[in-house]
């Protein structure tokens, strides 16, 4: 259905059709106060059930929980019925500018400098979405638009909420015909959406800004379905990746290789966000963040020493023991904290006694479990308990631009860490550093996955006790996972009742809160939410107490988790339909 200019919805009258989608239409639409807004306009009975949870239209739901600089952010939604048929509307944010694409189709090529700020706020607006365990999933010059902030000067910000989701593996929920497959990461067009598709997404648009064109150029046409513009798009990409045009246009060798990193084919050697980010923002001159810059960023070294034009910037680790309140700051999980004390943590502390009874700690432990529900955080935790030297390794802190660069890192961290002896290494997202040797994720890299396994082989003994997180344990290769490297396996799910009262009693610890706080009955509403979703709810209801200047009350809980979905949303829930 589309809207006639004037039509009114509740508090909004149309202005301007914008477009018209798969089952809903977007509009410009202006309050009582002639101020404008975006508005999309569902269509109930054409809605896929499966875009359904709980009765709540997916889209809406998930954009209640945007706010940010970068990304097009929720300011209401609603619904109304015409002529007897239920409709949903969601409110967002209104700015003028232009689409990246309009720009890019009119032939436009960025100069470095220019495309680089802008990529500072795209990935920007990307670490937002992450840290709420969301991906965008469809990151493509149409999804940009570039609102005017003077001459020749944009903020950039995404758009396009309607595939955003928590990462999948399978049968997504929301439509893929709609895709550009030039922008949709190698795993993306397989059914697999995670964060690493955003990455490589984004890594597309900044190589189209550089270049005028799409990273691998198909011979693909809009009448094109979308079947065959993912055989040709797959054809394109067994060619090689065209860095001469980049560098040919002006692109500094460092950002070369960077993009290159972030355009891996094998999601496991792809460059990880946070690491693109720094990279990208180390020479841009941004006052608030150029301190935490230099702090946090340092350039990564040759295997025969530095080498000014092919060096990148990664994180720097440092292995060094961590502070703070140990196992008291996790709630619950009561008998697994109980068997590593007695297990683990104080065999790794009283050596000496050990050693009397020819004790020998296990080489390390492996947590895996649903995104977002406390993995790492409990690692960081348990290396609090047990007054080690800690460091937490991401995949691209050990990322080399060197054929084969990635195997010496490793080697030297684990001679540092027994240099710091004891001490315990934390790899995050394990599987991205030890895919099953039986998978493509693991064709280009089996002398790294060689190194990992002779390293961890009795590390135990060199004094290193390893901490593994994943959320997909049945990637790993299965030789790491045996005893006398991988010893012990914890599963990390999603919290319990008693937990979730647990968790939000911990969270609202040392702030004002009213005397109707009921933990009880806020666990029972929070069933299957991950930890990080109630941290999220209790601070977004402290930031409506603080606003009012009064305590936390019952009520601003409640309000909060109704505004935020659990990021545990299960594809295999019972949907409801709606409007009917």
């Amino acid at each position: 259905m589309i809207l006639e200019e004037g039509f009114r919805i509740n508090d909004y009258r149309v202005s301007d059709f914008i477009k018209e989608g798969l089952f809903n239409s977007t509009y410009r639409v202006v309050d009582d106060h002639g101020k404008s807004y975006f508005m999309k306009f569902f269509e109930d009975d054409r809605v896929p059930e499966k875009l359904i949870n709980q009765g709540e239209i997916l889209e809406i739901a998930l954009s209640r929980r945007v706010s940010h600089k970068n990304v097009i952010s929720y300011v209401s939604d609603g619904t109304i019925s015409i002529e007897g048929k239920n409709y949903h509307y969601l409110i967002t944010e209104f700015f003028h500018g232009v689409l990246l694409s309009e720009l890019l189709n009119e032939g436009k090529i960025f100069p470095y400098q220019e495309a680089r700020g802008m990529m500072c706020g795209i990935l920007n607006g990307l670490r937002y979405l992450h840290s709420l365990h969301l991906n965008h999933n469809d990151i493509t010059p149409r999804n940009i638009l570039l609102e005017e902030a003077g001459r020749d000067q944009y903020i950039p910000k995404i758009i396009d909420l309607g595939h955003l989701y928590p990462a999948i593996s399978g049968t997504p929920p929301f439509p893929v015909i709609d895709l550009n497959p030039s922008y949709c990461s190698p795993e993306s067009l397989t059914g697999i959406f995670e964060n690493g598709g955003d990455i490589f997404s984004a890594a597309a648009v900044f190589y189209s800004m550089l270049t005028g064109k799409e990273p691998w150029p198909c011979e693909a046409s809009k009448d094109d379905s979308y079947s065959n513009k993912r055989r040709k798009v797959r054809n394109a990409r067994k060619e090689p990746l065209d860095l001469a045009t980049l560098s040919n246009n002006g692109v500094p060798d460092n950002i070369v290789e960077l993009i290159s990193m972030a355009l891996k084919l094998d999601p496991a050697r792809r460059i990880h966000l946070e690491s693109f980010f720094k990279a990208i923002l180390v020479d841009t001159v941004i006052p608030t963040q150029e301190q935490e810059t230099k702090e946090t960023v340092d350039s990564l070294e040759g295997e025969n020493g530095q080498d000014q034009q092919t060096k990148i910037t990664a994180v720097k680790v440092q292995i060094q023991k961590k502070k703070g309140g140990g196992f008291d700051d996790v709630a619950g999980m009561d008998k697994l904290k109980a068997e590593l004390t007695n297990r683990v943590i104080w065999i790794l502390r009283d050596r000496e006694k050990a050693a009397k009874y020819r004790l020998t700690p296990p080489n390390g432990m492996i947590l895996y479990g649903p995104p977002g529900c406390g993995k790492t955080f409990f690692a960081e935790k348990f290396a609090e308990e047990s007054q080690l030297n800690f460091v937490l390794v991401n995949g691209s802190d050990l990322g080399s631009v060197y054929i084969h660069g990635t195997q010496g890192k490793i080697a030297n961290l684990f001679k540092e860490a027994e240099r710091k002896a004891p001490t315990i290494l934390c790899f995050d997202e394990f599987d991205s550093f030890v895919p099953s040797r039986s998978s493509m994720a693991a064709e280009h890299r089996p002398e790294e996955i060689n190194e990992f396994l002779g390293q961890l082989n009795n590390c135990a003994k060199r004094g290193i006790f390893v901490i593994a997180t994943t959320n997909r344990l049945d990637l790993i290769d299965p030789a790491i996972l045996r005893r006398g490297r991988i010893d012990l396996k914890y599963e990390i799910p999603a919290p319990d009742e008693d937990t979730l009262m647990r968790i939000f009693a911990l969270h609202l610890k040392d702030r004002p809160v009213a005397n109707d706080i009921d933990c009880d009955v806020l666990a029972k509403l929070t069933a299957n939410y991950a930890s990080s979703d109630i941290a999220f709810i209790v601070n977004e209801a402290a930031m409506m107490a603080a606003l009012a200047d009064v305590p936390i009350s019952q009520a601003h809980l409640i309000n909060s988790i109704k505004a935020n979905k659990s990021s545990l949303v299960s594809s295999g829930q019972a949907r409801k339909k709606i409007g009917f």
